[in-house]
């Protein structure tokens, strides 16, 4: 078991009872402290290179926190500064976004959600409804200092874990991981001809069974018509729903980086897909789909489209996302020929002994997934809303 007091060679944690400040949190937090000064005066000098200070991003710094994220190798975007407006208004997780600044320049960024609750305790995550997040750093210098501040933070607030959701690994660690999730990624730059010949013969198929079955591809897909989508896919696979709150707030947040599409069988909305855009790539975020159309592919007539459109638009890549092995979702996944790679997420113990084990695939939530693919569809967009902003995993 690793030294939780001095992971990967940093100094001790400071007293748990000195005080950081708040201003503006949640009503919950109001009394935890957020002055991380002491942090950047501590652990920057330390560090070999240029001085490194972390602070706490301010109101009016989120256009340059963006840019920043936008210019880096390590940016996704997940990393994006309007997740923050999601996890407080919808989830109500106050947010510790850090900011690494070396000569008065952004050189690296890490946010933060406290997520607290009675049955699972409480945790640090970067960043809840993210499939990605983690520590985006320019340099080892400013990954090592913004390391050390969440660290810090983390103890202050006396929660159990601290969780880096990594797209990759930008240093070396020795903090633990789950060997959970992967993501699949596709070139889209040979063009529609070339993809479709690199694909499975199975994956081909089902795509022109369902360029024969009278679907249409759409961009007209009505909100309500999406979540009544997405709520029935979720459902079936046995987990809670969102809000349909959340899927608002996400397409007013980034309203030139999130578009809605679906697909048509006659006047009936059997497929829909809300994605998101960033820097020449296309992420197919959140979807559903009608299971009394499963005959006609329709998920395969989605995402063919939407890659072709893609394409045509000028995005150079296709993200199909997070799944977890073993599932549906990844075998799905793996039957378009995608590059797959494992998704890193990284743990600072600081409350516990081992890394949390929170996904639905885990045996001890079997009994509570069963139950919930029998209640009523109706119940699930009342209750599930209310239950899964209290879920770390999500």
């Amino acid at each position: 078991m690793l030294d939780q007091g001095n992971v990967d060679g940093r100094r001790e944690p400071p007293n748990p009872m000195s005080h950081f400040g708040t201003a503006g949190a949640p009503e919950i937090h109001r009394n935890v402290a957020c002055d991380l000064a002491d942090v950047a005066t501590e652990v920057a000098p330390s560090l070999a290179g240029s001085v490194v200070e972390v602070g706490r991003l301010q109101p009016g710094e989120e256009g340059e926190w963006d840019r920043f994220v936008t210019s880096a190798r390590s940016g996704t975007y997940c990393h994006l500064s309007g997740w923050k407006v999601a996890t407080e208004q919808i989830l109500r997780r106050p947010s510790f976004d850090l900011v690494a600044r070396s000569e008065g320049r952004i050189v690296g960024v890490l946010p933060l959600s406290l997520i607290r609750n009675r049955m699972f305790g409480a945790c640090l995550v970067s960043r809840p409804l993210a499939v990605y997040g983690g520590i985006c750093a320019d340099t080892e210098n400013a990954y090592q200092a913004l390391l050390g501040a969440g660290s810090d933070l983390a103890h202050r607030l006396g929660v159990k874990y601290l969780e880096f959701r990594n797209r990759t690994d930008l240093f070396p660690s020795s903090l633990p991981s789950r060997d959970l999730y992967v993501t699949f990624t596709q070139d889209l730059t040979p063009g529609p001809d070339n993809l479709m010949k690199a694909l499975p013969r199975d994956t081909r198929y089902m795509i022109r069974k369902s360029q024969k079955a009278g679907l249409a591809w759409t961009e007209d897909l009505k909100m309500e018509e999406f979540y009544d989508l997405y709520a029935r896919n979720v459902h079936r696979l046995g987990t809670p729903v969102f809000s349909k709150s959340l899927f608002s707030c996400l397409r007013s947040t980034f309203p030139e980086q999130c578009r809605l599409f679906g697909v048509r069988k006659g006047k009936t909305a059997i497929a829909g897909v809300l994605c998101f855009y960033f820097n020449k790539e296309v992420i197919p975020y959140y979807s559903g789909s009608l299971a009394e159309y499963h005959n006609d592919c329709p998920n395969n007539f989605m995402y063919w489209n939407l890659m072709v459109q893609s394409w045509r638009e000028g995005f150079e890549s296709f993200d199909f996302g997070r799944s977890k092995r073993g599932t549906g979702s990844c075998k799905f996944k793996s039957s378009w020929n995608m590059q797959l790679s494992d998704l890193p997420y990284r743990y600072e113990l600081i409350h516990t002994n081992e890394v949390p084990q929170m996904s639905p695939v885990d045996s001890k939530f079997r009994l509570a997934v069963s139950i919930w693919k029998w209640l009523p569809l109706p119940l699930t967009k009342v209750v599930g809303p209310r239950l899964i902003r209290h879920i770390p995993s999500i």
